[in-house]
């Protein structure tokens, strides 16, 4: 999921050298917050498929399980909340995947908040 923009309050968050996820300059405990909408026609359909969503740091499922990923169905804006322990340096990301070729996304949104040192 490609990001290009940090936000005005991120003095010690950057946008990783590939573009796809940011780089935590503090160790701390983070809320990271995703935000998706994902599109494929003009109407909800309960039967078609979803768009995977899993959260990652230093490109690995955030809790090391490639099975704890979020479903976010056609038509339709999810947001999903995680806390987590990172490390200075690591590149937390977002991973996005489908069997559904015309299903996209739009809208995306990756917040990094650090809660505690």
């Amino acid at each position: 999921m490609p990001l290009s923009v940090v936000g005005p309050l991120s003095d010690t968050i950057s946008v990783s050298p590939s573009g796809n996820g940011f780089v935590v300059g503090e160790s701390g405990i983070y809320q990271i917050t995703i935000s998706i909408n994902a599109e494929a026609t003009v109407d909800p359909d309960p039967d078609q498929p979803y768009l995977d969503a899993i959260m990652t740091v230093n490109g690995a499922p955030i809790y090391g399980d490639t099975t704890t990923f979020f479903k976010i169905s056609n038509r339709s804006s999810s947001t999903f909340v995680v806390q987590a322990s990172l490390t200075a340096g690591d590149e937390v990301g977002v991973s996005i995947s489908t069997s559904f070729v015309v299903l996209g996304y739009m809208n995306r949104f990756l917040t990094i908040v650090q809660l505690s040192n």
